[in-house]
């Protein structure tokens, strides 16, 4: 029997008119994106998110540590190691992430892409990061692209909140380039802070879906893997959105298939997928402490 995702979240891929789009005003902007920025507020706060910070420091070592807040340059970054202080710096970049309206740019920069983050001024680190959304007039962020603004901002806010890859593990960063493919120069899905960004979207399609809440603290186990199997048995790069998944959904468990403009879309081991899933994301230092049916890396099919 084949997956069937719950309803509303097939996308509308309408065709735009002809006639010129109204731009979201600033307070029909922030509810818009409330619904991606609430929930990673959301995420920062539950008991999950929390017991998988504590065991990605754990297994990081006493000598890794996050760049947080600046004093003029990237050698100046203070360091932090402490699980407390990671999650109130996370909880505080998220607090000051400013998400404007389409079209709005700095000094006149065009988006380059549907939206991007901001995360340094004069180099330095911000408190928290820009995020832009394109202002081209092909995106209809309140028509037939409405529903892309929810996962657009919570991969956007999640570079916020790890300000890119400056506070995100050394640990955590090797694993999450090892799962897509061990070469983070060979396209922007192998980069760790771009694997993470869509991993938060998957946490948040997954939570909708009904196969895994990561707020809840609970483990990924086979059980879960097994649903996600099913969930993307014959999905690829030119029916993903045909099927209802997410675009950042699909680029996090891939296809094992080259992806244009984006690099080697390699599918998440069954492994890495239980160890990002159960350690927010992290390398374990013993391999045989990860739950596992067989203890050998798979994928999935």
């Amino acid at each position: 029997m084949a997956f069937k995702l719950k309803s509303g979240n097939k996308p509308n891929f309408k065709a735009i008119g002809s006639s010129p789009l109204r731009q979201p005003t600033e307070t029909e902007w922030k509810q818009q994106t409330s619904v991606g920025s609430d929930w990673l507020m959301d995420d920062l706060k539950s008991p999950g998110y929390e017991e998988r910070l504590q065991r990605e420091i754990k297994s990081a070592g006493k000598d890794d540590y996050i760049k947080a807040a600046p004093r003029g340059s990237d050698k100046y970054y203070s360091k932090i190691s402490d699980a407390q202080e990671i999650l109130e710096e996370r909880i505080n970049r998220a607090k000051n992430t400013k998400y404007h309206i389409p079209g709005e740019t700095k000094d006149g920069r065009q988006v380059p892409a549907q939206a991007w983050a901001s995360h340094a001024h004069n180099k330095s680190l911000k408190e928290g990061s820009d995020i832009y959304y394109s202002g081209n007039p092909r995106y209809d962020w309140q028509g037939s692209h409405a529903g892309r603004v929810k996962d657009l901002t919570i991969h956007e806010g999640a570079h916020s909140i790890s300000a890119g890859q400056h506070g995100m593990l050394e640990n955590t960063k090797n694993l999450l380039t090892d799962a897509k493919g061990g070469d983070a120069s060979k396209g922007n899905i192998n980069r760790p802070q771009e694997v993470y960004a869509r991993y938060k979207v998957a946490q948040n399609f997954l939570q909708k879906q009904g196969i895994f809440d990561a707020f809840s603290g609970e483990k990924f186990t086979n059980k879960h893997v097994e649903q996600v199997e099913k969930m993307m048995k014959g999905v690829n790069k030119d029916n993903f959105r045909e099927k209802g998944i997410p675009y950042e959904v699909f680029t996090f468990f891939g296809d094992d298939k080259k992806m244009k403009g984006h690099g080697f879309n390699k599918k998440i081991s069954k492994k890495d997928m239980k160890t990002i899933f159960n350690n927010v994301a992290t390398n374990e230092p013993d391999p045989g402490q990860i739950i596992d049916d067989s203890g050998q890396a798979q994928t999935f099919v």
